[in-house]
């Protein structure tokens, strides 16, 4: 199978004319968003991760892999599309297991282990749960379902396409009740034009745990190209509702791929940290403004970021987004907070 890649190119030797020293190297951080994948247009296996985070020199003590649309290849394995987390919940324990033997890095990757579900199947999804429980050896932790869909076939963000209207489902709603059950979490990738969708999910199940990924998905292709202030518009209406709902949680990045607005990858140089800072900070501090400091935890979303710009100079970047905030702020956001909604137990 034949697999064009839906994400930003990586160039190595592009990112080495932009390479800096760790700010703060020993602040600990969970990375709580990268993905791996072994695919006809390239790979990105543990070696490669472990190697990025080495490279940086920041203390990165543990990963969440997070399931990955690429990775949909894999699920060929298995007839009943029910099934399909299996195969990838296998690639990504054995991942685990070849981190563990490899010891690039003191990292604890893929501590934590977030499949794919179609949650349309209901009560079927039960045994399959308990399949994927048994073997990550309980490092299933959550689910996330591709729903990330807009009218406009110019707004893309993966290798595969979302239909609209999937989370309105009642089939949806009532996978995700089974997910609660066993007390797995939530992730939403979504743009901005569907966080009211989400809203629905959050205010149906309030004890489900709701992770948001990619500060809610800020669309600036198509429609949008050219519209920041509409963006920012529609972006923090919504946002603000989903603010009240006390189970929703924000993942602090992604602004390193296209659709969310990143343009670094057109530049002859990559981008520094300050750089990152400055356009990344406004949707940082107003996201955190609405959801505070107890909901919020910064991601690399590597290697879809690494597109846009290196590991080290990522986490910099955050790092000088929060060089004025308290130590238990930073904490929460580096670490703590994944560290609980994951459930990391670190070494």
């Amino acid at each position: 199978m034949n697999t064009k890649n839906p994400y930003l190119p990586i160039n190595d030797d592009w990112l080495q004319l932009c390479r800096e020293e760790p700010i703060d190297k020993d602040q600990i951080i969970i990375d709580p968003h990268h993905h791996l994948w072994d695919l006809d247009f390239g790979k990105y296996l543990h070696k490669d991760f472990l190697l990025d985070i080495k490279s940086s020199g920041h203390n990165v003590v543990a990963s969440v892999y997070i399931m990955s649309s690429a990775n949909t290849q894999i699920y060929d394995k298995f007839s009943h599309k029910e099934y399909e987390t299996i195969p990838e919940i296998i690639f990504a324990f054995n991942e685990y297991k070849n981190a563990k033997n490899n010891k690039i890095s003191h990292c604890q990757m893929n501590e934590s282990i977030v499949g794919s579900l179609d949650l349309r199947y209901g009560k079927k999804l039960i045994p399959v749960i308990e399949r994927g429980l048994e073997l990550s050896n309980g490092k299933l932790k959550g689910i996330r379902m591709l729903l990330a869909a807009h009218p406009d076939k110019s707004i893309s963000s993966g290798a595969v396409k979302s239909d609209l209207g999937i989370m309105m489902d009642p089939k949806f709603l009532d996978g995700a009740k089974i997910l609660q059950k066993f007390n797995l979490s939530l992730d939403f990738w979504i743009h901005h034009t569907q966080l009211n969708e989400m809203e629905y999910i959050a205010r149906s199940i309030p004890d489900l745990s709701i992770i948001l990924n990619h500060i809610g998905g800020p669309i600036h292709l198509g429609p949008y190209e050219g519209k920041p202030a509409l963006t920012h518009r529609e972006w923090r209406h919504s946002m603000m509702r989903l603010a009240l709902c006390p189970n929703i949680s924000v993942k602090l990045g992604g602004l390193g791929m296209a659709v969310n607005g990143s343009k670094f990858f057109k530049h002859d140089k990559p981008p520094s940290s300050e750089q990152l800072c400055e356009s990344w900070k406004p949707w940082i501090y107003e996201t955190l403004d609405l959801f505070g400091f107890d909901r919020c935890m910064f991601e690399s979303n590597f290697p879809v970021d690494k597109g846009s710009c290196s590991y080290g100079n990522l986490w910099n970047a955050f790092k000088k987004i929060t060089k004025s905030m308290s130590v238990d702020e930073k904490n929460k956001l580096f670490y703590k907070n994944a560290e609980k909604i994951y459930k990391i137990y670190l070494n």
